[in-house]
């Protein structure tokens, strides 16, 4: 009788966690999916600003954002189908999927909290090496109209400021800067032929974004990393009750599929001493 009743609750306990796995995957699909989505908008939407900053591309929100999307997005997907179907194959890449991709993302999560350090040492000096060498005004690497979305819209000029754009491979022998540069200012008048504002820096400076975009670039890398660093460690630990849930269910299975075998060597025996008896 007792062993009947925890016969009982065993096999409504492995139910339960079984659905539970696979309605709890079926969320993370979900949410891989719009992960997914979110990083293809950052990716199209912001790429821009890899091209100035080529070292931290990988690490950008949109790349990590698209890694961590597809990779949840498979996954979640093998545990679903896996707990669904009791499919003991899926569920073993299932669990060892979980496991790698909690060290990852862990390692992650903790990479992007330190990683600020490295930027605050090299942002400066890339950002300036940019527009020195690689800034040119026929745009044929996208740096100009990268330049060109962030100083409009951050409404700054240059890394530290406006006189990082004086004489650079782009015009060496000009004291000027890009028209992005320039303030909105409709009775502005200016004293060049081409009546853009930046072509005489110097005299039109009350016409210009005079401080620089390095403080508005930093925060902005920070807050993307700091907010995929969250994102990562959070994931890490939803994993992990993902893991314990995979772990009942494989060692459920197989503990049925003991049983089972055990209960038809038990009749198995049964039966062949019955037959022996009565063949005596």
């Amino acid at each position: 009788m007792l062993m009947n009743c925890t016969l009982t609750i065993m096999a409504t306990g492995y139910t339960f966690i079984r659905r539970f796995l696979c309605l709890f995957n079926l969320i993370v699909w979900l949410a891989g999916s719009c992960l997914l989505g979110i990083g293809i908008w950052l990716y199209v939407s912001y790429n821009t600003y890899a091209r100035i900053l080529p070292s931290y591309h990988l690490l950008s929100a949109d790349n990590l954002a698209l890694f961590i999307g597809t990779i949840t997005f498979l996954v979640a997907f093998c545990g679903c189908c896996g707990s669904w179907f009791q499919s003991k194959c899926l569920l073993t890449v299932y669990l060892s999927s979980i496991i790698f991709i909690m060290i990852v993302e862990i390692f992650i999560g903790i990479l992007c909290f330190i990683f600020q350090t490295q930027i605050s040492q090299t942002l400066q000096s890339e950002l300036l090496n940019g527009i020195q060498h690689r800034y040119s005004l026929n745009n044929t690497n996208g740096i100009q109209s990268t330049w060109d979305h962030i100083q409009t819209n951050f409404h700054c000029c240059g890394v530290n400021n406006y006189t990082d754009w004086y004489q650079i491979n782009a015009w060496p022998d000009k004291l000027r800067v890009p028209n992005s540069c320039c303030r909105p200012n409709n009775n502005a008048t200016f004293n060049n032929d081409d009546n853009v504002c930046g072509f005489d820096a110097e005299s039109d400076l009350k016409y210009i974004w005079k401080y620089g975009c390095l403080q508005k670039i930093h925060h902005y890398l920070l807050t993307n990393i700091h907010s995929v660093g969250i994102t990562s460690i959070i994931f890490a630990f939803i994993q992990f009750m993902a893991l314990v849930s995979a772990f009942l269910v494989i060692f459920t299975m197989g503990y049925k599929k003991d049983k089972r075998k055990q209960r038809y060597i038990t009749n198995t025996n049964t039966n062949r001493a019955a037959y022996n008896r009565i063949r005596m």
